[in-house]
């Protein structure tokens, strides 16, 4: 995310499968899951020093590819940009675009509901260090 109030965005990528989605992605050796999620915005969508706002819990999935199934498990972190950021998608990592949008359209967008739900999260967590607000619904 970056901004804050009325000027809040989110980052979102569209993956090479047409589906808007958050950034993500495997954790290498020696890295903890923040750590991994810090490369991971990086190398997806050129975010870098990011600040850690907090863990956003986990979520499980399971897709299928080429005929194989795969379980997949993420951690989550919400992270703020810079508010004059940039983002550059990167297609050798499976980001084709991607963009700042305004809470509201981020959730019409994003193509699957455990990340509009992680979202949501994200948002009521802001809301609470703000000192109040609703987070859109």
């Amino acid at each position: 995310m970056r901004g804050r109030g009325e000027a809040l965005q989110v980052a979102l990528m569209r993956s090479r499968y047409g589906t808007w989605v958050f950034p993500k992605g495997g954790v290498e050796a020696g890295e903890d899951p923040g750590e991994a999620a810090h490369r991971e915005v990086e190398e997806e969508i050129g975010l870098a020093d990011l600040d850690e706002m907090g863990d956003l819990g986990a979520t499980e999935h399971c897709f299928e590819r080429e005929g194989r199934r795969y379980a997949k498990h993420v951690d989550w972190f919400l992270l703020r940009a810079g508010d004059c950021a940039d983002l550059r998608p990167c297609p050798a990592e499976g980001s084709l675009d991607c963009g700042w949008f305004g809470p509201r359209q981020a959730l019409s967008m994003l193509s699957h509901s455990d990340q509009r739900r992680l979202l949501r999260r994200a948002l009521s967590l802001l809301a609470g260090r703000q000192g109040g607000g609703c987070a859109p619904g």
